[in-house]
């Protein structure tokens, strides 16, 4: 059986984790935008006050790791397309713009959240930040070493 699975944050780590456990004989392929997997995005603010003194410190899987289980991880790759009575899905390498078209059995969707940023005058002024993944605590962090005054909202 081929297993696809969309997104990798929490509900895709333990949903590629249990289907391995589940159908040790399963093809498991993973399509991730980004990078890295399974990161504690509610964890940023226990990093931004030093709680936990490096963000790398709230990932609580690898691909490797994934990897290491038999599951193929197609990191950095983008799904444009779904052909649900073909069962084929079609992903964009986001380094490469290499495309890909593979066949599945079964489909799991874990697409996680993205925050949704209120319509107001200046919102794309460059210390305007997200507080979501990985990239976006690095540049948090980053930015609270020097900051002054910082507003939450949310």
């Amino acid at each position: 059986m081929k297993i696809a699975v969309i997104g990798c944050t929490h509900a895709g780590t333990a949903a590629v984790v249990n289907a391995k456990q589940l159908y040790p004989d399963s093809e498991i392929t993973v399509y991730e935008r980004n990078d890295n997997i399974s990161f504690l995005s509610c964890g940023i603010a226990l990093s931004v006050s030093n709680v936990v003194n490096e963000p790398e410190k709230l990932f609580y899987n690898s691909p490797e790791n994934l990897n290491n289980l038999g599951i193929n991880m197609r990191m950095n790759y983008d799904v444009t397309d779904i052909d649900m009575d073909e069962k084929i899905i079609t992903a964009t390498n986001l380094k490469t713009g290499d495309i890909v078209k593979e066949k599945y059995d079964k489909l799991i969707l874990t697409l996680g959240s993205w925050p949704i940023v209120p319509n107001f005058e200046g919102r794309n002024l460059k210390n305007i930040l997200l507080c979501k993944n990985y990239s976006h605590a690095k540049t948090i962090i980053e930015k609270s070493a020097d900051a002054k005054n910082v507003t939450v909202v949310g």
